[in-house]
C-alpha cells in the first residue's frame, strides 16, 4: 500500500523509527508529514519520504481547516491507499482530511488519551475531538488493552472498530541491543554514579519520563519523602529522568524540593545512552496518572528492574503483577511502602528475571514488527 502517516510533531515518529524502515521492506510505501523538522537522516535510515505541514497543537479552528485543506491537497497529490493519524490532533485533522479526500482505509493510531486528567470545558472538547476522529477513521490501534476497554466504556467508538496490536504498544522496543543489562558494563555504571553523585552503595529509586503532576512526580517525591524517614539507615536517592514539562508546570513546592534536595537528581532530557540510566537503578517507580502504553516501565523490565506502577489506563498493561512488579495507588504513602518493600534483593532480582522475560516474550520489536505488517496486509486485502 501507498500510506500517509500523519504527526503532529516529528518527534512522535520516533516510536516507528526502524519499524518503518522493516514495512517498506515488505513493499509497502510510507511517507510522514509532520511540522517542520530535520527529518534527513531518519528519512534515509527508514526508506520514507517526509512532507512538513504545520499542525497546530491547541484547538485552532481557522488554522485546523488550513491544515485540513493542504491535507487533502497532499493526499490527492499522493494517491494514497490508506492515511493514518497520530496523537489527537494530528488524527483529527489527518482522519477528516482522509474522509474528505475519499481515501478507503483511514486509520486512528490512538497513543493515549488526554481528555482523561483534564477537568470543565478542556475535558468536553478534548472529548469530543476523540468522538469526531474516532467516526471518521474506518479503524482504530490502541496501543493498549486498557486504552481499548476505556474507548468503549467512555463510547469513544464501538469494539468492533478498534484493534490492540500483540500485547500493546505501537511497535515494541529493541530489548536486544538496546534495552539489554548485558550491554551496559560496570565500569559505564559506575561512571554514571559518579557524574550524577550518587554513591556506588547508595539504594537508587528510578523514574523516567516528563517532570509534571500528570506523571505522579508529586506523590513520587513525598512517597520518597516519607521512605527516607521511615528508613534513615538506608542510603537513598531519587533519580528523576526527564525534561521538566514547561505546558504543565509542577508546584513551585515540588521543583523547589527537587532543585534543593541532595538526595534527588533530575538529570533533564537524555538523549543518549538511557539504558545506562536505568541500569543505574534499583527499582523503577511509575506513578502516572494516565498512558497510552507505559513505554518506560518495559524498558526497565528488560533491564532486568522490579516496577512499582499505577493502576492507571495504559500502566495496568505493562507489568504481569506479582511478576514483574507491583501495583501501587497514587499516594505518597502507597509509594513509600511500595518502595520499602522492594529493600529485600531476592526480591528485586527475580521481579527483574521475569520482567525482561516478559518484555522478550511480548515487547521484543523483532516479534512485533511483523504482527504489524500482518495489520497492514488485513488492511490491504479490505482495499482489494
Amino acid at each position: 500500500m501507498n500510506c500517509l502517516h500523519v504527526f503532529t510533531i516529528a518527534a512522535t515518529a520516533g516510536f516507528f523509527d526502524g519499524q518503518y524502515k522493516y514495512i517498506t521492506e515488505q513493499g509497502h510505501q510510507i511517507t510522514v508529514v509532520s511540522c517542520q523538522a530535520d527529518m534527513k537522516d531518519y528519512c534515509h535510515r527508514n526508506n520514507v519520504k517526509f512532507i512538513p505541514l504545520e499542525v497546530a497543537r491547541r484547538v485552532d479552528i481557522k488554522a485546523d481547516l488550513r491544515t485540513i485543506w493542504n491535507l487533502v491537497g497532499i493526499i490527492r497529490k499522493g494517491k494514497y491507499d490508506a492515511v493514518f493519524g497520530h496523537t489527537p490532533k494530528g488524527a483529527m485533522v489527518a482522519m477528516i482530511a482522509a474522509w474528505l479526500a475519499r481515501v478507503p482505509i483511514r486509520v486512528y493510531y490512538r497513543h493515549g488519551l488526554i481528555y482523561t486528567t483534564a477537568k470543565g470545558i478542556k475535558r468536553m472538547v478534548f472529548k469530543t475531538v476523540e468522538r469526531m476522529t474516532s467516526l471518521f477513521a474506518t479503524h482504530i490501534i490502541n496501543v493498549s488493552p486498557s486504552l481499548s476497554k476505556l474507548a468503549v466504556q467512555d463510547r469513544l467508538n464501538s469494539d468492533r472498530k478498534q484493534t490492540v496490536i500483540g500485547a500493546g504498544t505501537c511497535g515494541g522496543i529493541d530489548s536486544i541491543n538496546r534495552f539489554n543489562p548485558d550491554n551496559v558494563s560496570s565500569e559505564d555504571i559506575l561512571n554514571l554514579k559518579n557524574s550524577l553523585k550518587i554513591n556506588p552503595n547508595d539504594f537508587v529509586v528510578g523514574f523516567c519520563g516528563r517532570i509534571c503532576a500528570d506523571k505522579g512526580i508529586r506523590e513520587l517525591i513525598d512517597g520518597f519523602l516519607f521512605f527516607e524517614k521511615s528508613h534513615p539507615e538506608v542510603a537513598s536517592k531519587l533519580l528523576l529522568v526527564g525534561p521538566m514539562d514547561t505546558r504543565q508546570h509542577l508546584e513551585e513546592k515540588h521543583v523547589e524540593i527537587i532543585n534543593n534536595n541532595p538526595n534527588i537528581i533530575n538529570t533533564g532530557r537524555i538523549s543518549e545512552h538511557i539504558e545506562r540510566y536505568y541500569a543505574a537503578m534499583d527499582l523503577f517507580v511509575f506513578p502516572s496518572y494516565r498512558e497510552g502504553f507505559g513505554m518506560c516501565v518495559i524498558e526497565a523490565s528488560a533491564m532486568k528492574k522490579p516496577i512499582l506502577v499505577s493502576r492507571s489506563h495504559g500502566c495496568i498493561d505493562s507489568i504481569k503483577e506479582g511478576v514483574t512488579g507491583e501495583y501501587i495507588d497514587l499516594t505518597p504513602e502507597s509509594i513509600s511502602d511500595g518502595i520499602s518493600s522492594m529493600l529485600s534483593t531476592e526480591r528485586r532480582e527475580k521481579y527483574g528475571r521475569d520482567g525482561r522475560q516478559f518484555v522478550e516474550d511480548n515487547f521484543e520489536r523483532a516479534k512485533m514488527w511483523p504482527l504489524i505488517v500482518d495489520f497492514y496486509e488485513r488492511l490491504q486485502a479490505t482495499k482489494d
